[in-house]
């Protein structure tokens, strides 16, 4: 059976765009359509369809190879021109961070119910995280949080557990209503916990907030990304490099860490201690490692050079992080 690349199916001009072509040309060099003029078969179809699915495929193949294989080779690679070979790394860091932010908000309603389940054994075992004076199944007033607590962590922490019990306890009123009630000021913080309050799944307070920072992480990587970048192009500042290949070095990077985000994930399924364990060893010891061989192998600094300016990549991090966070929580605050 003849196939529509056979030389004898050839023409001497493009059939899309009239660009004249060569008999030994298979595609036209200015458009890229095939240079055929034999009519398309249902197996013509078929074979077009699995080549370039399998093309795509082998470009994902070879960069999750190499995102586990070697740390930094795909984002030099690409930098370098051989781009055919990979998948593009915008796209790809969009595909994997979608698929993660799914898979994770599943677990996240999972998390909540089962919190929801064992609510009453988290309220007893929570009663003395902080103040002995104060119960987190209490209300208590402005008056008597401020009388008899410690620390600015006391007041804030029983104030949002009161937001929260008056609000179940008394579900039709406003949320004026409850100021006047527990004498708070009706401005936008309060309101602003006030809401927060109510969304709170059980009074264990602490372990809620480092869930919701735990899941907003990505979300806080992913906006941060461009102000990352900016980090890395300063820190290793070179003629060789630009912003936007030091852009594409961000996101080959980030997307090998949503990757072992998304696969945790899913294990957390299964066990959720394992999940956690896995998280924290992921963040104090598989990423550092993976970051410090990237930048070896992408930017070729000599080793003592690159330990120095990994130090200081961390160092910047966290300020990046902490503004980050405070934009958010500003900005909750102030459309809310």
């Amino acid at each position: 059976m003849t196939k529509r690349k056979d030389q004898s199916y050839r023409s001497d001009k493009c059939l899309n765009c009239n660009t004249p072509l060569d008999v030994s040309e298979k595609y036209c060099h200015y458009c890229g359509q095939l240079n055929s003029t034999k009519k398309i078969t249902v197996s013509d179809f078929f074979e077009e369809f699995f080549s370039n699915f399998y093309a795509y495929d082998s470009k994902l193949r070879n960069t999750f190879y190499f995102l586990f294989s070697k740390p930094g080779f795909v984002a030099k690679q690409i930098v370098d021109g051989k781009r055919q070979t990979f998948a593009n790394p915008f796209r790809l860091f969009l595909s994997i961070t979608i698929l993660f932010f799914i898979i994770d908000n599943i677990h996240e309603n999972s998390s909540a119910k089962a919190n929801r389940n064992s609510s009453s054994t988290e309220t007893k075992a929570d009663d003395f995280v902080l103040s002995k004076k104060f119960h987190t199944d209490s209300i208590y007033t402005s008056k008597e949080i401020l009388k008899d607590s410690t620390s600015i962590i006391d007041v804030y922490y029983y104030q949002i557990t009161s937001f929260r019990n008056y609000s179940l306890k008394n579900s039709n009123h406003t949320s004026k209503e409850a100021f006047k009630n527990l004498q708070y000021k009706d401005n936008r913080l309060n309101r602003f916990l006030y809401n927060k309050a109510q969304s709170l799944k059980s009074n264990n307070l602490k372990r809620e907030i480092g869930d919701y920072f735990i899941s907003k992480l990505p979300f806080l990587i992913f906006i941060s990304l461009p102000f990352i970048t900016l980090i890395f192009w300063l820190v290793f500042y070179t003629k060789k490099y630009n912003f936007a290949d030091h852009l594409v070095f961000t996101y080959t990077f980030y997307t090998f860490l949503f990757i072992i985000l998304f696969i945790n994930t899913l294990l957390s399924f299964i066990s959720n201690n394992l999940y956690e364990i896995i998280l924290i060893g992921s963040f104090l010891i598989l990423f550092p490692i993976y970051l410090y061989k990237s930048l070896r192998y992408f930017y070729e600094n000599q080793r003592w050079k690159t330990i120095f300016k990994f130090v200081l990549l961390n160092l910047l991090f966290y300020p990046i992080i902490i503004i980050t966070i405070s934009l958010i929580l500003f900005t909750s605050i102030l459309f809310f």
